[in-house]
């Protein structure tokens, strides 16, 4: 198995972050994973494997404080 899908994941989160101020992906092959860590967020996609059946699990975490487009609050349609 090679990590072309974990690569791209986490390369597909750095683009999608251009409210970042800088960002680091790190792939790791003893772990089978990709970490991208970013000003507000992290994102670390796993693979597993078992016989014939593989496995990718991403994890995204937002650090407090973190850039919110929505506000503290998050988003509220108008009459809620």
């Amino acid at each position: 198995m090679n990590m072309r899908v974990p690569v791209c994941l986490g390369f597909l989160l750095l683009a999608t972050a251009a409210h970042a101020q800088s960002t680091t992906t790190t792939v790791s092959r003893q772990t089978n994973s990709v970490t991208t860590t970013g000003q507000g967020y992290g994102a670390t996609t796993t693979r597993t494997s078992q016989s014939s059946t593989t496995t990718y699990t991403t994890t995204i975490t937002r650090n407090p404080g973190g850039y919110q487009p929505m506000g503290a609050r998050g988003y509220h349609p108008m009459g809620h």
